[in-house]
């Protein structure tokens, strides 16, 4: 592939890489999928999807169904709802090189197609790694300055990644996976302007609704632009400002770790920004008892930092934008929960009257990013501090498998009884071997 501009050695690199090397990592993607569609249940039973879910309904119905649901719509539409319900309550992983949020476009995505196709388990888990690849190099490629800029990349970059997700799962030749990427680069878009809106979480369906798009127009024979990732007017110079590090969007040698292997997915340990992660295992750390608390103080990295534009939320989705919530709840409970960020619990009294005495600090960026800190004054007149650098539930500081499937059931558990809970992990836990995405889904929607 040595000379090919980058979305030709990208598409040339989706159509060709062997199954058996995604294979391999099965278990991984496995743990993806796993974490997207908890949330995703658990974002089913929100306002958001639903409103989102009422509008497409006029447009007729489908093969593909909603999770926590059972709506049959177009795969498009489904893709969209779906993506809704899995970014709504911000409780779903990060990638690092995509500066977003991976699984919950590119699980909405490949279910929704793969229901449509009749994907097998085992092509599902295939198309997710190869999205999470094609993210990875596209974000090398931009990242850190389109993020910088103020595109959400779950939306952007996502797009992109949930087109080469669904041209693997077509089994698309190379040219047509290039259309694939050209035509969802038309589609991107997304501001962190949205940041505590409901078209913040609208951004990942709408990703996965152009990943799914953008695969079958090109199936259909829809050409794009050859090149879209590098070079004038292409994607690097207009969402990064600046020529593409085309080095950096070259896909994995032969024999060469994935991204899935080599960077990982950071799962969430609470339904909340990512901004707050540190700062939040920080303060759990210190295990201070509330009474004994005089004041908070949180020192971050900027662009954490700048995520938090909520000091006093008046909705839950406000307040998982909202350091001064996120803490002052953590303080007084010793954990953050989803039941946190419904109906009026963010108005509690002994939790508002702690948030005016917590204060954060914007560390200046650079590299290495400086680390968290947290400081807890006393109502005695003394301090405790905690730093952290890498948060818990990221690739180096994993959840255990025993949290990841507390995390599962009691999102699940919103929408599912017990017993479908469990034959829902069943059906994750063999998709490799025996599963599909039409019994898969089965398992996620309600009993009649």
């Amino acid at each position: 592939m040595a000379g090919l501009a980058p979305t030709q050695r990208i598409a040339e690199w989706i159509a060709e890489l062997p199954r058996s090397r995604t294979a391999a990592v099965a278990p991984l993607a496995i743990a993806g999928l796993r974490d997207a569609v908890g949330v995703m249940l658990a974002g089913a039973a929100e306002e958001t999807p639903r409103r989102v879910a009422a509008a497409v309904a006029r447009w007729g119905s489908g093969s593909s169904r909603v999770i926590g649901t059972g709506q049959a719509l177009a795969a498009p539409w489904a893709a969209l709802v779906n993506g809704a319900a899995a970014h709504v309550l911000d409780y779903d992983d990060t990638f690092n090189p995509l500066a977003g949020h991976a699984t919950a476009v590119l699980v909405p995505a490949i279910l929704a197609q793969g229901e449509e196709r009749g994907a097998e388990g085992a092509a599902l888990l295939d198309a997710l790694v190869v999205g999470l690849e094609v993210m990875a190099c596209i974000g090398r490629g931009v990242n850190p300055r389109h993020y910088a800029l103020g595109w959400h990349a779950t939306s952007t970059i996502g797009a992109l990644g949930a087109a080469a997700a669904c041209a693997r799962l077509l089994r698309l030749g190379a040219d047509q996976v290039r259309d694939a990427l050209s035509l969802a680069t038309s589609m991107a878009s997304g501001s962190r302007m949205q940041l505590g809106a409901m078209a913040k979480s609208v951004h990942a369906g709408l990703a996965a609704k152009s990943g799914v798009l953008a695969a079958s127009l090109a199936e259909s024979g829809v050409e794009g632009t050859a090149e879209a990732l590098a070079g004038r007017w292409r994607f690097a110079e207009m969402f990064a400002g600046g020529a593409a590090s085309e080095a950096a969007m070259t896909p994995p040698a032969e024999g060469a770790a994935l991204a899935i292997e080599a960077v990982g997915i950071s799962y969430k340990a609470y339904p909340t920004c990512a901004a707050t992660h540190l700062s939040l295992d920080a303060l759990l750390a210190l295990r201070v008892p509330p009474e004994r608390i005089a004041r908070i103080e949180t020192a971050l990295p900027a662009v954490l930092a700048g995520n938090l534009v909520h000091e006093s939320p008046t909705s839950g989705m406000e307040a998982r934008f909202s350091m001064q919530y996120c803490l002052a709840t953590a303080a007084f409970q010793g954990q953050v929960a989803l039941a946190d960020f419904e109906g009026e619990a963010i108005h509690r009294p002994a939790i508002r009257a702690l948030m005016p005495r917590i204060t954060m600090q914007a560390l200046p960026d650079a590299e290495p990013r400086p680390a968290t800190s947290v400081t807890v004054h006393l109502t005695d007149g003394t301090h405790r501090s905690e730093t952290r650098s890498i948060r818990r539930g990221a690739a180096e500081n994993p959840m255990t498998q025993a949290e990841h499937l507390a995390k599962f059931r009691d999102c699940a558990a919103r929408v599912l009884g017990p017993a479908q809970i469990e034959a829902a992990l069943a059906a994750l836990s063999v998709l490799a071997e025996t599963g599909d995405a039409t019994t898969l889904v089965t398992k996620l929607v309600p009993a009649a």
